[in-house]
């Protein structure tokens, strides 16, 4: 911070004299760098300070208490627009209007006092224009350094119909690592996740959303997890992921909700459906800012109480209004509403902008998170993917996490369960058993939504990545609340030895009404690739996907297909023979 020295230095003259009139001191220099330095000495005296700043009106000492308690500095924007402008004014015009004898605001009468100076500095935003009180007058002056002003809000009715997500996100975030680790997917330029895979993953999710999708595998590449070679595939990080999977419950939420908060490449921002943020360079924000000021003020709300999410918003544009824009600049970010294409800009537009942000953090990644249920008007309103939701409540564990209680108790122990069909049931909360156990297994689809299958394709895939029949078994042991059945043992051992011998699959059977045709049709490479296999003379097999192409490429050699018992999709079919004929 510039030292009052350096401040009177860079003062007109003319405010020098005013300055030192309110102070009662009498300058005897008449040139400006001697009369700063005369200044400065004098204006350093804390008894004269004392006295001086009793002199100052009842708006005027307000506004120098809310800037000392800002740590002595706070954005030009900021200051003047609760304590009023300072008018810009060259020497000459000065020392015409005289606005010393008039101020028209408190900040106006500090500046004229010499109580505050004008610097540039440079924050998250960029530079910016400060209003500041000088070390040597600040340093006796009563007062504290900044404090984040705390939120007052009353709670709200209970809602009609609530939606909690508990553990969810520490669910999917299993899910998700153990599909990576089976299926190595490959990611596109630019992706977050590759977008093929997406349907099957969706599929195995709490929460069936892709901007639900979208967040978690965000997250799971800011914290470290996931990592992408030369050639695109996506590949596990082994210590960062075993070090998640082996922590508590409450640990490894503590762990998202970090890598969420301190996470500065995930710009809500430019995410909330109602906004439209243009990106011109011109001007940017750091996401960080306003997820740790909207975790300081839940903070503030006593867990298990409903409070409305307008009430909240409110509460915090009382209190804390830039806590996503800490230079207070409203002119210069490029932001529209998506409905109308008007611009959001100036304070007045904080409620379509900020209001709204704190309406997505609150619904979407904090509610995501666990750290918050949501609440709504009636069970009709209920919608996972719109923001419906009016109210919220802090979770138990979110109450944890914000270190306002201490965590709740650990649900009880329950172990994985070997069934019929060489199925394996896990629960949810044993995700480091769960990851294991996925990558010799197959994911059944069913009820119970963390069933696995021992089946020979994953036992194949378990072998080339090191893992033995023998160690499989010896795992199921260790984690199974039952001895391993010896049927199992018996069917993993032979196959470890023989291999696969007997298999079912879905294909579909194609007749042909003569030898002739089947050679006209082997004749043909378009179709000839299409039979996986042949049986018989007249008869092959197709793989089921392909059957469509397969019709489109005997209509094309002059034949009328007869299609029994399959979906006849004519649209299907008409892009499938289009694509066949693409070179």
């Amino acid at each position: 911070m510039t030292l009052l020295r350096q401040c009177l230095l860079d003062t007109y003259l003319v405010r020098l004299r005013v300055i030192a009139q309110f102070w009662d001191i009498e300058l005897t220099a008449t040139r400006q760098r001697e009369a700063a330095l005369e200044l400065a000495l004098a204006m350093a005296d804390p008894q004269t300070i004392a006295l001086v700043r009793e002199a100052l009106s009842d708006e005027e000492g307000r506004a120098l208490q809310a800037l000392v308690g800002s740590g002595g500095q706070m954005p030009k924007r900021v200051f003047t627009r609760k304590w009023g402008d300072i008018r810009t004014m060259g020497p000459g015009r000065m020392e015409r209007d005289q606005p010393w004898k008039q101020p028209i605001s408190p900040a106006e009468g500090l500046w004229y006092k010499g109580f505050v100076f004008f610097s540039f500095e440079q924050g998250a935003e960029g530079a910016y224009e400060a209003i500041f009180v000088p070390p040597e007058i600040r340093a006796h002056l009563p007062g504290s350094d900044a404090k984040k002003p705390v939120i007052a809000v009353d709670p709200g009715p209970e809602p009609g119909a609530v939606f909690s997500t508990g553990d969810f996100l520490l669910d999917d975030a299993c899910t998700l690592l153990s599909y990576v680790q089976n299926q190595e997917p490959r990611l596109r330029s630019g992706q977050p996740w590759p977008g093929g895979h997406g349907h099957a993953l969706l599929k195995r999710l709490r929460i069936a959303d892709g901007a639900y999708l979208g967040f978690l595998a965000h997250l799971a590449h800011a914290i470290g997890w996931l990592v992408a070679d030369d050639s695109g595939y996506l590949r596990l990080h082994p210590d960062s992921v075993m070090n998640w999977l082996n922590d508590t419950g409450p640990g490894q939420q503590c762990r998202l909700v970090a890598g969420w908060r301190e996470d500065p490449t995930l710009n809500e921002l430019f995410q909330v459906p109602s906004l439209q943020p243009e990106d011109t360079g011109a001007w940017h924000n750091d996401p960080r800012l306003a997820r740790r000021a909207i975790l300081q003020h839940i903070a503030a709300c006593t867990p298990k109480i409903w409070y409305r999410i307008s009430d909240f918003a409110a509460a915090v544009k009382r209190v804390d209004p830039d806590f996503q824009r800490p230079a207070g600049d409203y002119e210069t970010w490029y932001i529209r509403d998506r409905d109308n294409g008007d611009y959001l800009s100036g304070f007045e537009s904080w409620d379509a902008v900020e209001g709204r942000l704190i309406r997505y953090l609150i619904s979407r990644p904090m509610t995501w998170l666990g750290l918050v249920d949501l609440g709504y008007d009636s069970s009709v309103e209920v919608d996972r993917s719109s923001h419906s939701a009016t109210a919220f409540r802090l979770t138990e564990r979110g109450a944890a996490i914000l270190s306002l209680t201490e965590p709740p108790p650990s649900p009880p122990d329950r172990a994985s369960r070997l069934r019929s069909g060489f199925r394996v049931s896990v629960p949810a909360e044993r995700r480091y058993e769960r990851f294991q156990i996925a990558r010799v297994t197959e994911w059944v689809h069913s009820g119970d939504r963390y069933t696995y299958r021992l089946t020979p394709g994953a036992l194949k895939r378990a072998r080339q990545k090191g893992i033995s029949v023998a160690r499989v078994l010896e795992f199921l042991d260790q984690v199974t609340a039952a001895p391993i059945p010896p049927l199992l043992e018996s069917a993993l051992t032979r196959w470890d030895e023989r291999g696969t011998e007997v298999r079912l699959e879905r294909s579909v059977l194609l007749r042909l009404a003569n030898e002739q045709l089947m050679d006209q049709a082997r004749a043909s490479r378009r179709v000839a690739r299409l039979i996986q296999e042949q049986l018989g003379p007249t008869t092959a097999l197709v793989r089921e996907v392909d059957w469509p192409q397969l019709v489109a490429e005997l209509e094309a050699m002059g034949l009328l297909p007869e299609v029994t018992g399959l979906s006849d999709d004519s649209e299907t079919r008409q892009l499938t023979a289009t694509r066949s004929r693409l070179p």
